[in-house]
């Protein structure tokens, strides 16, 4: 009667670890669930398409995200960060050759911290809905560095 009344334990436990697994499965995408996200993420889910940061000029990266995070000089290039919602998307921006305005020359999009569990789908969706950068934009930035 233990042994019955053990398994019966047990395929309740699974069921319901099944059912917990099933309900984080959701289809849900980031535009979905746009409300518990920061301003810089609802601006960009409300872009009418996916954005060229790669060449974007730096005032109109200030519009698009803000303040960055983190922002310093590293040799010729110009380094930020913006946090957008667990994600960090790392900017390295160089002075166009026509006229110096800073602009563009490289990102990626990564999880803020590593160490922390998250749902990493938003950065990929945000990487994708900024243009990640072709494999020769990424050897071109690869040089100047």
């Amino acid at each position: 009667m233990a042994s019955g009344s053990r398994r019966n334990r047990r395929r309740v436990g699974v069921a319901a670890g099944a059912l917990v697994l099933a309900s984080c499965a959701g289809g849900s995408t980031p535009s979905e669930t746009v409300q518990s996200r920061s301003a810089s993420a609802a601006r960009i889910v409300a872009l009418p398409g996916p954005v060229r940061l790669v060449g974007m000029r730096a005032d109109t990266l200030d519009a698009l995200f803000g303040r960055p995070d983190l922002e310093r000089q590293e040799r010729r290039a110009r380094y930020r960060r913006y946090d957008v919602d667990g994600c960090a998307v790392d900017l390295y921006l160089y002075e166009s050759p026509s006229n110096g305005a800073p602009m563009v020359a490289w990102f990626e999009v990564r999880p803020v911290d590593p160490f922390v569990t998250f749902d990493s789908r938003f950065c990929a969706w945000l990487e994708e809905r900024l243009g990640a950068p072709s494999a020769s934009e990424r050897r071109a930035a690869e040089s100047r560095s």
